[in-house]
């Protein structure tokens, strides 16, 4: 309002002398629009080096153990020197840039100023009474007022621009909708859900990497209630596949059945309250035991009793009870007051707590010393044992996936065999090949052992053996002394 009731009192006080005044305005605002689209950029290259900064120094602190294994917390400190070191560059680029543009646009409106006096001053003096003196100070007034609102707007105008920057990242995010609506606008599950999948010529692969399809025209069909194995080699697309019926993803083409309906068309939260899952790494929530337990599963669903008597099947009432706080112990950030058996047994427990109708196992023992497998192994075996439950499981070991009902091996995106163990076996291709693979490989560690326990046993023999003539010399040379001793005497 101050900007646009200047300018007409400007022009309303001394045409002549608005004409002439506002012949500065256009260059200022052309050197402004300048800036501001450069200091844009600038701006948004700070904030990402601001950004990648941030990011080194919480990921050094995150794997703060590997950083300090290997002694590199002088790159890390380094890497987020130079970081900080280029935001801090391009911030006093710009602000150079800023100064340049006041100091011109100042000396513009200073000329401005000059002008209006010169002016002025001539037509004050002229005898024909165009202007008098007082109305080029009114005419001064109006033109320092309008200028003041001017500068003003500008000033808002470079924070604008400023901000933007920041602003363009923060709205791409709001617009990046993702692909899976959980709006509750689906299909709810409002039948008695058996578990049984189909997948029909599946293709898939990552946004980012279209040329690099995981899955291609991939079938598979999982009888509810049954135990399906999905064994490969790495990278063949088992955890895209375990991912997939979780609609972390949906597939490119082809589609997903459960129980004959097609998972994008039932509800998000629906589906996934059926499932439960343990994959190779499962990071737990920063509170209690019991917490973590419970996760997802209303108050009035379950009592105290329950949630010990599924940790005692998960084979983790024990360790719990050993512990100062029992239940109620905080495990951590990410779970890292504990051991990664702990963390699955946990899981696992939450699962026995849950009863879902679908379960998902990734890799679950991978990860795991000797101990903890055969803990974190057992309780799975009785999980799976319960029954009730459509299992879908990701394994390497043989030892994990022979009593499956089904074992599919995936390879190159596709079910290339399926069937039990045996029938695998006798059809002598991939999989008999991965068996036979792992047999010789654990032939080769009972060997080592055996030939170790056997070096044992002889180096153990050669020291007693040793140890007999030491102590042999030593009873002969005392019955010499004593021997002498009497002669002596």
């Amino acid at each position: 309002i101050t900007l646009i009731g200047g300018v007409a009192m400007c022009y309303y006080t001394s045409y002549q002398l608005s004409m002439l005044a506002f012949v500065t305005v256009g260059p200022i605002m052309y050197l402004w629009d300048i800036y501001g689209t450069w200091s844009k950029r600038l701006t948004r290259q700070m904030l990402s080096a601001w950004g990648e900064g941030n990011s080194i120094a919480t990921e050094a602190l995150g794997h703060i153990r590997t950083v300090k294994a290997f002694a590199t917390e002088r790159m890390e400190t380094s890497l987020y020197e130079e970081a900080n070191e280029e935001a801090l560059r391009l911030g006093i680029r710009d602000s150079l840039g800023f100064g340049a543009t006041s100091a011109l646009t100042g000396y513009l409106d200073l000329g401005a100023g000059v002008l209006i006096l010169w002016y002025g001053g001539t037509l004050c003096l002229r005898d024909d009474g165009t202007m008098s003196i007082g109305q080029l100070v009114t005419f001064t007034l109006y033109w320092n007022m309008m200028n003041s609102a001017y500068q003003a707007l500008q000033g808002l105008f470079t924070n604008f621009t400023r901000s933007a920057a920041a602003a363009e990242k923060v709205f791409s995010l709001l617009d990046n909708m993702p692909d899976m609506s959980a709006n509750g606008e689906q299909q709810k599950i409002d039948w008695e859900v058996q578990g049984a999948f189909q997948l029909k010529g599946v293709d898939f692969h990552y946004q980012m990497r279209p040329d690099n399809p995981v899955l291609r025209e991939l079938c598979l069909d999982i009888p509810a209630g049954s135990v399906c194995a999905l064994v490969g080699r790495s990278g063949g697309g088992k955890s895209t596949i375990v991912n997939m019926l979780m609609r972390f993803y949906d597939p490119s083409g082809g589609k997903i059945l459960l129980d004959g309906r097609d998972l994008r068309e039932i509800d998000i939260c629906d589906l996934r309250s059926l499932m439960g899952v343990v994959a190779q790494d499962t990071p737990l929530f920063a509170r209690t035991i019991y917490e973590n337990i419970t996760y997802g599963i209303d108050d009035d669903q379950f009592t105290k009793e329950q949630v010990e008597h599924a940790a005692q099947k998960a084979f983790a009432h024990d360790f719990i009870l050993e512990m100062k706080d029992g239940y109620e112990t905080r495990v951590g950030e990410r779970g890292s007051r504990i051991s990664g058996g702990q963390r699955q047994r946990i899981a696992i427990a939450r699962i026995f707590l849950r009863r879902p109708k679908v379960i998902l196992l990734d890799e679950a023992t991978s990860a795991l010393d000797e101990e903890s497998q055969a803990m974190v192994q057992q309780a799975l075996d009785d999980l799976i044992r319960q029954g009730g439950a459509t299992v879908v499981l990701v394994a390497h070991r043989l030892s994990t996936v022979m009593n499956a009902d089904k074992i599919a091996v995936i390879d190159h995106g596709k079910v290339v065999e399926e069937g039990s163990h045996e029938q695998l076996l006798t059809f002598g291709s991939v999989y008999a090949t991965l068996v036979r693979k792992q047999v010789e490989k654990k032939s080769s560690l009972l060997a080592q052992e055996g030939e170790q326990v056997a070096h044992a046993k002889v180096t153990a023999t050669t020291i007693d053996q040793l140890m007999d003539e030491i102590e042999s010399d030593d009873t002969k040379a005392a019955k010499a002394l004593e021997t002498q001793f009497m002669d002596d005497e």
